[in-house]
């Protein structure tokens, strides 16, 4: 008999199976509380990075380039009223505020401006209404760093009310790709979840 891998431990009184030897190599960690906010269906692959980045805290902001020595002038190229973190970008922000609320107002939904995992985790509802929400906060997040890149490289930044468009509209074809219909800002499924 060859030594195997049962439960945990080793044993030489069973046969080698290689999926047991592949469980000894994998690590085993504990589950994360923002799995299922970035990995979800309803999320478009490039805003599931962004989120991952975010809860990774690995977003290249102005402060972690000081960090690394380098020397940049550390106002935030949204608001350029205070120095730029993840927190300050996302949270702080003048123009981010705006921007959540006016997405706030237009889908009628209470969306927050800090621990934006905690309130995906806690959210209520249908998978599919998560889902919608989890969706439209992580494409706020995603094109808030865009229009800070963008402004960056560019010099020119979106008004916030081009923000809350664009990411109803990044959401919408990731919803429609998926054989949900959409009307409008309506959003009508099988489910009759309606997003106005």
């Amino acid at each position: 008999m060859l030594p195997g891998y049962i439960d945990g431990t080793w044993t030489t009184q069973s046969k080698y199976i290689p999926a047991m030897g592949y469980e000894w190599l994998k690590e085993r960690k504990p589950a994360v509380i923002w799995y299922k906010w970035i990995w979800n269906e309803h999320v478009t692959p490039k805003h599931q990075f962004m989120g991952w980045l975010y809860a990774h805290g690995a977003m290249r902001t102005k402060d972690k380039l000081i960090m690394y020595g380098l020397e940049v002038d550390d106002r935030c190229f949204l608001c350029e009223q205070a120095a730029e973190s993840i927190d300050h970008l996302l949270c702080d922000c003048i123009y981010s505020r705006r921007v959540v609320q006016d997405m706030s107002q237009k889908m009628q939904i209470s969306f927050p401006v800090t621990d934006m995992i905690g309130w995906c985790t806690q959210r209520t509802g249908t998978k599919l209404h998560k889902g919608v929400q989890a969706a439209l906060l992580r494409g706020i997040v995603y094109n808030i760093w865009q229009q800070r890149n963008k402004s960056r490289m560019e010099g020119m930044l979106l008004r916030h009310e081009g923000v809350v468009n664009q990411v109803i509209e990044e959401v919408k074809g990731r919803l429609h790709g998926r054989d949900f219909r959409v009307l409008g800002f309506r959003l009508v499924t099988k489910y009759e979840f309606i997003c106005n």
